[in-house]
């Protein structure tokens, strides 16, 4: 992986990782501490819900992004490029520019907590003074965020990597410190439970987890050798998002019920006395800050497919990654000091994020199952459907929004619901469930006459899919 934002097909020679690779990269992804506030709002929103069933079971979909590092493998092009043979390249256009621009909110999300955990530092210890804390913090996290750009691809992969297996292991510390099964009952703690607040809990974790990634999948399976098995694509990505999102998620909840972290109109902060001693809380600290920085950087060099999507052309890694990092940063500002609170920006960018990403990985998911595999298993090149998923998709997203309810609107099925937004759900079900009717009942030709088999996928395969 270089320094191009390329959305042609990756060669053989660049094809040298592996699955298992790929599985650390979404380990270093998702175990960030971009999850604290998300741990913290389920804990808050949802206290009649069972908190291990929620983060186990939000891990466990994480499969929806092994599921969809298939087709960047089988073809060899990032997950925006693969949505053009599915949905047409003008709504292709729309969607990737949503994604860049949700992505941008989410960048910001990301720098606005780097600045909060290095306030909650210097407020531990005193080293600036309280009042002007969060402005030297956020000095330190604007040049951190545009330095890391600088910095190679590779090089930030190995040491986002290394960072979050370090974080990994602060984490399992202070679970077992804190005594973390104690905050994750598999029953809440009155005995009573919720069945709409646990899914409720499911979506908001799905939100800040799986289904925002899987946008993404495909950017990093594209590099996989070709002599991997399919299963094995699907299965590690799944294991590496599994393990780094339900880790963090169980210790975002865990410090919260402990009082490790304390949320107020001032944001967010981790307290020293909260985390037990003084190593495990600046070990905690100084690896949650390098990985939100490095998980900046690729959530940014993603992003950008979506953006090159958009004009059609290769993208230099660097200049654009420095451009969002630029946006990022002005949007950031705006959620510090010009925003009505911080959990209200944080909650809005989560459903703005969703209402496109679940309906969409509905659609995806069975044009894989569907499409996708039988074609890489030598069988037929099916022709794309792409009216009929575009029609899919706009009645996913408008269920989407019906039910989600956030700072901007309360959907009519969330307000059924007594305010719980699972949108999430609602979305990506709506998806596959229409999407799989629409192929029984009206697609049973869905190969023209005379067309061949394909027992290889070759370039001209590769280049319908972004024509």
């Amino acid at each position: 992986m270089g320094d191009r934002h390329s959305i042609s097909a990756t060669t053989e020679a660049e094809r040298t990782s592996s699955a298992p690779q790929v599985a650390l990269i979404w380990l270093a992804a998702t175990m960030t501490a971009s999850s604290l506030p998300v741990g913290v709002l389920i804990a808050q929103l949802f206290p009649l819900a069972p908190f291990l069933w929620v983060v186990l079971l939000a891990s466990t979909l994480f499969a929806a992004v092994g599921i969809l590092s298939i087709p960047g493998f089988v073809y060899g092009i990032p997950t925006m490029a693969v949505s053009a043979r599915v949905f047409g390249k003008s709504v292709n256009k729309l969607i990737s520019l949503s994604n860049w621009l949700s992505q941008l909110g989410w960048q910001a999300v990301v720098l606005v907590l780097v600045v909060y955990i290095l306030r909650s530092v210097f407020d531990s210890y005193g080293l600036v003074p309280v009042n002007s804390s969060i402005y030297y913090a956020l000095v330190l996290a604007v040049l951190g965020n545009f330095v890391v750009p600088v910095i190679g691809y590779k090089a930030i992969v190995m040491a986002q990597t290394a960072g979050a297996l370090f974080l990994a292991l602060f984490a399992i510390a202070i679970l077992i410190y804190l005594h973390g099964g104690e905050a994750l009952p598999m029953m809440p703690a009155v005995d009573h439970f919720d069945g709409i607040q646990t899914l409720g809990g499911i979506s908001l974790a799905l939100m800040g987890g799986a289904f925002s990634w899987t946008m993404f999948a495909s950017d990093y399976s594209r590099y996989v050798r070709h002599d991997t098995s399919l299963s094995k694509m699907a299965l590690w990505p799944s294991i590496g998002g599994f393990a780094g999102g339900g880790l963090i998620l169980a210790l975002a909840i865990t410090l919260y019920v402990h009082g490790g972290i304390q949320v107020g109109p001032a944001g967010l902060t981790i307290m020293a006395t909260g985390l037990g001693t003084s190593v495990l809380y600046l070990g905690f600290c100084t690896f949650a800050i390098l990985g939100l920085l490095a998980s900046n950087f690729l959530n940014s060099y993603s992003s950008a497919f979506s953006l090159a999507v958009v004009v059609g052309k290769d993208l230099d890694r660097k200049k654009f990654t420095l451009l969002d990092a630029l946006l990022a940063t002005l949007v950031g500002i705006y959620m510090l000091f010009v925003a009505p609170s911080f959990w209200d920006s944080f909650q809005t960018f989560l459903d703005l994020l969703i209402i496109i990403a679940a309906p969409w990985t509905g659609v995806m998911i069975t044009y894989v199952l569907w499409d996708v595999l039988p074609e890489a298993r030598g069988g037929l090149n099916r022709l794309p459907h792409r009216r009929a998923n575009v029609w899919v998709l706009a009645i996913g997203v408008t269920v989407t929004v019906v039910f989600s309810n956030n700072p901007i609107w309360e959907g009519y099925g969330a307000h059924l619901l007594h305010g719980t937004d699972i949108s999430p759900l609602v979305g990506v079900v709506t998806t596959i469930v229409t999407s799989i009717l629409y192929r029984v009942l009206f697609c049973h030709q869905t190969i023209p006459d005379g067309q061949e088999r394909v027992g290889t996928l070759s370039k001209p395969v590769v280049r319908k899919i972004t024509d």
